[in-house]
C-alpha cells in the first residue's frame, strides 16, 4: 500500500523507499526510534514524541540484526486508548553493528538507518590511531559514510601532526566544543534529511559536541581523568536529536571495547583498501603476510609504503574475523530458523477453516 510522504516524516528521514516497505494494514502508521529502552521505545511520530510497548513478534520477526535501534523505521498501532504499541520494524538501509559485549557471537544494533557516522577521538592523551581504524572498518561494513571528528583541538600540542595522522584515513575536522572550532563546518555536514551518528570512546567529548550544537545542556559530561585521559560513561543511553537546522544526530554512549560485526561473505578490509591492494598482489593467495617469499604486503612495510603498525592492526581483524565466523554461521542460523517457524505460525493463523 502506497502511504505518502508528509512534510513531518521527511524531516524525520522518512522516504517512499522506506514507505514501500509498510505492512498493508491500513491502521498502521510509521514512526521513527528516538530512543530504547528495555521493552519500551521513545518514538517521534506525525503527532510528536510517543512512549510505546514491542509486541514479541515484532522484534522475533524483524528482518534486521543486533535488535531494535536508535534510527530505525517502525509500525505503530493502537493498543487501546491512548497506548501505542510497535506492530513490525520495518528492512534498514544502513545500519552500525559491533559484537555485544562479552563473548557471545551476537550483533548488537547501535545506530539504524544513518547516512553518516563520525567517529569521534580526542586530541589529548586518549587519540588512538588504531581504535579510529576499528569504527572505520565497522561503518564500512554496515553501508554508511565515514568521517572523523578530532574533539578538543584547543588542547592539542601539535594539531598538525594529528590530523596528518589521520587525513589518509577519510575526511577529518578539528573541533572544539569550548572555542567552537569547526562546529560551523561539522554542522554543515548533518543537512535537513541527513541522519548523522557519533561513535567513540568515553571521554572523546561527543556530549559536548551535542551540546554545542543544540544551545542546550541535552547530554551530561563527563570528567577525564588526567592520569590516563580516559572518561566515565556519562551518556547512558542512545538519543536522536534534532539540530536547529533540521539535520538529525544519534548520540551514542562511550564504548570501552569495540569488536565490528562483519558479515561472514564481507571482508574486513574495507577501511583498509591499501593494504587490501598489497594482499592481493602477494605470490601465495593464502599469504599470511609473515615471511612467506613474494609477500607484498611484507615488502611495502620494509620499504616504508605502510606502516607496520597499520598492517597489524589490519591482521589483527582479519584473524578476528576469521575467528568469529564458525559462530556468526550458528547465529545466522538459528535466526534463520526462528523467522522460518514465525513464518509458518502466521502462515497456520491466516489458512481459512473449512466448514465441515
Amino acid at each position: 500500500m502506497f502511504r505518502p510522504v508528509n512534510d513531518v516524516l521527511a524531516r524525520l528521514g522518512w522516504s517512499p523507499a522506506f514507505a514501500a516497505k509498510m505492512p498493508g494494514n491500513a491502521s498502521f502508521a510509521p514512526a521513527r526510534v528516538a530512543s530504547v529502552y528495555a521493552a519500551r521505545v521513545d518514538l517521534w511520530t506525525t503527532e510528536g514524541p510517543r512512549l510505546a510497548s514491542l509486541r514479541s513478534r515484532a522484534l522475533r520477526d524483524a528482518p534486521i540484526e543486533g535488535g531494535i535501534a536508535v534510527g530505525d523505521w517502525v509500525a505503530i498501532g493502537s493498543a487501546g486508548g491512548d497506548e501505542v504499541v510497535v506492530e513490525a520494524i520495518l528492512p534498514r538501509r544502513t545500519v552500525f553493528l559491533r559484537q555485544a559485549a562479552g563473548e557471545r557471537a551476537e550483533p548488537q544494533a547501535i545506530a539504524a538507518n544513518i547516512d553518516r557516522v563520525f567517529v569521534v577521538t580526542g586530541a589529548d592523551s586518549d587519540f588512538n590511531l588504531r581504535r579510529v581504524e576499528r569504527y572505520l572498518v565497522a561503518i564500512a561494513a554496515g553501508g554508511a559514510e565515514a568521517q572523523i571528528l578530532l574533539t578538543k583541538s584547543d588542547l592539542a600540542t601539535d594539531l598538525g601532526a594529528l590530523l596528518a595522522l589521520l587525513e589518509p584515513l577519510g575526511s577529518v575536522i578539528a573541533t572544539s566544543a569550548k572555542t567552537g572550532e569547526g562546529m560551523d563546518t561539522f554542522v554543515d555536514r548533518i543537512p535537513p534529511g541527513v541522519t548523522a551518528a557519533v561513535v567513540g570512546s568515553s571521554g572523546v567529548g561527543k556530549s559536548a559536541l551535542v551540546n554545542r550544537i543544540l544551545g542546550r545542556t541535552a547530554q551530561l559530561e563527563g570528567v577525564v581523568r588526567a592520569s590516563d585521559g580516559r572518561g566515565r560513561h556519562t551518556t547512558t543511553k542512545r538519543e536522536l536529536f534534532q539540530l536547529p537546522n533540521g539535520g538529525l544526530l544519534i548520540d551514542t554512549p562511550g564504548m570501552r571495547e569495540l569488536k565490528p560485526w562483519i558479515p561472514e561473505e564481507q571482508a574486513a578490509l574495507d577501511a583498509f583498501d591499501d593494504v587490501a591492494v598489497l594482499a592481493s598482489q602477494c605470490r601465495f593467495t593464502n599469504c599470511l603476510h609473515q615471511k612467506e617469499p613474494g609477500c607484498a604486503v611484507r615488502a611495502a612495510a620494509e620499504r616504508g609504503g605502510v606502516e607496520a603498525e597499520r598492517i597489524a592492526s589490519w591482521e589483527k581483524l582479519v584473524a578476528e574475523q576469521a575467528e568469529r565466523a564458525p559462530r556468526q554461521a550458528t547465529f545466522a542460523a538459528h535466526t534463520a530458523k526462528r523467522q522460518t517457524r514465525s513464518l509458518g505460525a502466521l502462515t497456520l493463523r491466516k489458512k481459512p477453516r473449512i466448514k465441515e
